[in-house]
């Protein structure tokens, strides 16, 4: 382990002075038990002078089971977790306790790859730094409680999933506190629950079902709980079917969240020490950094919490006081948060130019949405949306900031270089930040940069709010693709005939407001038929393609390239004059020949060009017959160079 700490600090170089820059690997982070760990972290980050960039995403199991259908959302998610170069990073904190256990494995590979010493907070991991809840002695000291106070000797355990090595630890401890005391501890006493308080009716009705099989008591004298949140679920569904806690069964929890310090009743439950926890980790770490000698695992003991779930309490209708006021808050910020989700969806829905797209983001940063500073990132080619679910992907990406709001101000629209992730004035100034991933599903568009406010926030609306944004994205490239695709050739990828008329007035108006001239050209391929018949229309199709990127490749100034059909293309040009017109032609029918020469074609390919140029008028003529105007005359300029061209060179296409 000291090996390992000083060979991730920079090369095995002593630290360098100054601050450190560390990342944090979390998830779920609007949760009451991550958001206490990261206080904790924090008010230890601001004493040791440290720089925390949190790196987090949603997926925590509940998102898994409550949306199957979506479990790709999670793929695209985890990819947060793979956009840091540890290398430039003094260490690494995760707290993947509450992660979605598809998470744990890769995390593990990515903790065994840190080149820089690793903490791992809230349980035991081999090769790291270990912060954990001495949770043995906090469970044992809850059991025991009901036990030896309150007589109980008939006790269930109502776990979480056996995925998560926690619930299959409590369980061991459950088993083991009862034996000890001589009480029955067989299979019969484990159910098996979801960590959230929606599997409360599914769990009580499996306990009643088994009472009544046994006959005798309808509910056992206990139901201990994996977690607070299960513990509320359980709760519930026992009132609901007329049951009271705890005059018919005592119900405890397991982390002494806020909601359980507020529920009616409230939990009888054991604190797990979350505050602490990330307190240590950082003390911990700056040990490890300054070369000091520290224990790889550090037990921090928890509190038991003693309430009215299990009858240690009286009631105290003086919290109501507490919760209304908690709850005003809470209700407030989500009116707030879901008035800009609607705000940003509707401002988006009638956006065609992505600029517009990113300044509708941006102004709905700016509304309530508990964010102090926000940045949208996105990946270059983001709107190729690419599936990124390995290291290598990720590493050799770059980002650009699209748009965002910082110190209160719009954030510069910039291009960050390879392997940077925060514009400098971010990872200069003395704040966190957290980078939430921007997908859509599994495919990866970029990640937001936020500086939350942690209060009175919930966890699926600010998740609603970030899907939201990949949504609006999504739904612009969606449009724009349908757009492009109905105004394009299919052949040659240039315009189509609808491309002329999209940009003609644009053009023609500001080449009036300029005084300049706007061309219209009108191209023509020579002897098509004669081509098609020597060899093949897959052949002639192949010249339509050659002239179609000969145009493309003699244009300057956005030329609107346009196949108008058959073999006779378009070219709509502002701000033109002899010379522009001269340069075209030129380069226009050079680039073709040098492509054919390259291709080793056995025929020369020729085009007729007509030109057709003018200022436009001040008059009030209909935009319509305008184009057709300029078409028309182009095309009798093209007639006219058809006709004078040399007899030979176009008569006859092998020669």
């Amino acid at each position: 382990m000291e090996e390992r700490a000083l060979a991730g600090n920079r090369g095995g170089n002593p630290a360098p002075e100054g601050r450190k820059t560390v990342a944090v690997f979390i998830s779920a982070l609007y949760e009451g038990m991550v958001k206490e760990t990261v206080e904790g972290l924090l008010s230890a980050a601001r004493k040791e002078n440290a720089k925390l960039i949190f790196f987090t995403s949603f997926a925590d199991n509940h998102t898994s089971k409550n949306y199957a259908l979506y479990q790709d959302y999670d793929i695209g998610d985890f990819v947060v977790y793979l956009l840091p170069d540890l290398k430039e990073y003094d260490a690494l904190i995760t707290f993947d306790t509450y992660m979605t256990g598809s998470f744990i494995e890769p995390m593990n590979r990515l903790k065994k790859a840190a080149p820089c010493p690793v903490v791992t907070l809230g349980a035991i991991k081999e090769g790291t730094y270990s912060i954990f809840n001495d949770q043995k002695q906090s469970f044992t000291e809850l059991i025991r409680h009901v036990i030896a106070c309150h007589g109980c000797r008939d006790i269930v355990h109502v776990a979480g999933p056996a995925e998560r090595s926690f619930c299959l630890e409590r369980i061991e401890i459950f088993r083991e506190t009862l034996r000890k005391n001589g009480l029955p501890c067989g299979d019969d006493r484990i159910f098996i629950g979801e960590l959230r308080p929606e599997c409360g009716p599914q769990v009580v009705a499996e306990i009643l079902a088994r009472y009544a099989e046994k006959g005798g008591r309808r509910l056992p004298e206990a139901i201990i709980c994996v977690n607070d949140y299960t513990a509320i679920g359980v709760i519930q569904a026992l009132e609901d079917l007329g049951f009271r806690v705890p005059e018919d069964v005592i119900v405890t929890g397991y982390d002494d969240i806020l909601r359980a310090r507020l529920n009616e009743p409230s939990v009888t439950t054991s604190a797990q020490p979350f505050y602490r926890v990330g307190e240590a980790g950082m003390e911990v770490l700056m040990k490890v950094l300054r070369g000091e000698r520290v224990d790889p695992l550090t037990a921090v003991p928890g509190r038991l919490c003693l309430r009215r779930s299990c009858g240690c309490e009286q009631h105290n209708p003086s919290g109501r006081d507490e919760i209304r006021e908690k709850y005003i808050h809470t209700v407030t910020n989500l009116e707030s948060l879901a008035l800009s989700n609607t705000n940003l969806i509707l401002g988006c829905a009638i956006r065609d130019n992505l600029e517009d797209i990113y300044d509708e983001i941006e102004k709905g940063c700016l509304r309530e949405t508990g964010f102090k500073d926000a940045v949208l990132c996105l990946i270059d080619g983001w709107s190729r949306k690419k599936t990124i679910q390995h290291r290598y992907t990720v590493k050799d990406e770059t980002f650009n900031v699209a748009c965002g709001i910082w110190n209160g101000r719009p954030v510069k629209r910039q291009s960050l270089p390879k392997g940077r992730l925060l514009p400098d004035e971010m990872m200069a100034d003395d704040k966190a930040y957290y980078i939430f991933p921007i997908h859509h599903l599994q495919y990866f568009l970029g990640y937001f940069i936020v500086n939350p406010e942690m209060q009175g926030m919930e966890q699926l609306h600010i998740k609603s709010w970030l899907v939201s944004i990949s949504t609006v994205l999504i739904n612009w490239l969606s449009r724009h693709q349908l757009s492009v695709m109905s105004h394009t050739d299919m052949l040659t990828g240039l315009y189509n005939r609808r491309g002329y008329y999209q940009y003609f007035e644009s053009y023609y108006n500001e080449c009036r407001d300029a005084g300049t001239e706007l061309a219209v050209f009108l191209i023509d391929m020579d002897d098509m038929k004669k081509i098609n018949d020597g060899y093949g229309h897959a052949e002639g199709d192949a010249c339509l393609s050659v002239i179609a990127d000969a145009m493309r490749d003699s244009t300057r100034q956005d030329e609107v390239c346009i196949r108008a059909g058959g073999d006779e293309f378009v070219v709509l040009a502002r701000h033109y004059d002899r010379e522009k017109e001269a340069a075209f032609r030129r380069s226009l029918r050079e680039k073709i020949d040098q492509a054919v020469r390259a291709a080793g074609k056995k025929y020369h390919l020729r085009v007729s060009i007509g030109c057709y140029r003018s200022v436009p008028g001040q008059g009030e003529a209909a935009m319509q017959d305008e184009a057709e105007l300029f078409l028309r005359m182009a095309d009798k300029a093209m007639y006219e160079d058809k006709s004078h061209k040399d007899d030979a060179a176009g008569a006859d296409p092998r020669s």
